[in-house]
């Protein structure tokens, strides 16, 4: 018998900007203010819970935490050139549009793209080190009406 726990986005989020490779109005420098859900689901453990609501909230924040008020680059896009010195990141998409970021705002993310969808992957894979036998469902908003889900396995 399975039992899941929900931390809802009102609890967890923050606040990014990135681009896109397409569409061309996503493929401009914008931001949203991300909305993170959490579901864990697992048989309960000796305490008779899934985990702890409050221990949840603490691991999905500090997740977030490192994003919020950043630039998102996708370090393994193929469409970017990502050159660091020490006080700057230069990208130079496939399109030859420019930007160059104080090193200090940016956060490189093992990612193709920065797309809601990988994001989603993106907490989904952290939480899944934290709690391997649980299966993980995240569900990541740009807005509180457009909302990518990955779900993955026990």
């Amino acid at each position: 018998m399975s039992y899941k726990v929900i931390v809802k986005e009102t609890q967890i989020k923050f606040s990014a900007s990135h681009f896109l490779k397409e569409p061309s109005q996503c493929s401009k420098l914008h931001g949203h203010n991300y909305y993170v859900s959490v579901e864990l689901e697992a048989p309960l453990d000796e305490n008779y819970i899934v985990v702890d609501f409050i221990e949840l909230k603490e691991k999905v924040k500090s997740i977030a935490e490192p994003l919020d008020h950043h630039v998102l680059i996708p370090e393994l896009s193929n469409d970017l050139t990502i050159s660091e010195t020490s006080e700057s990141i230069e990208i130079i998409t496939n399109s030859n549009k420019r930007y160059v970021f104080p090193k200090m705002d940016v956060t490189l993310l093992l990612l193709p793209a920065t797309t809601s969808e990988l994001l989603a992957k993106f907490f989904h894979d952290k939480l899944k080190e934290i709690y391997p036998h649980k299966r993980i469902t995240v569900k990541l908003g740009e807005t509180k009406s457009s909302i990518a889900v990955y779900r993955g396995e026990m």
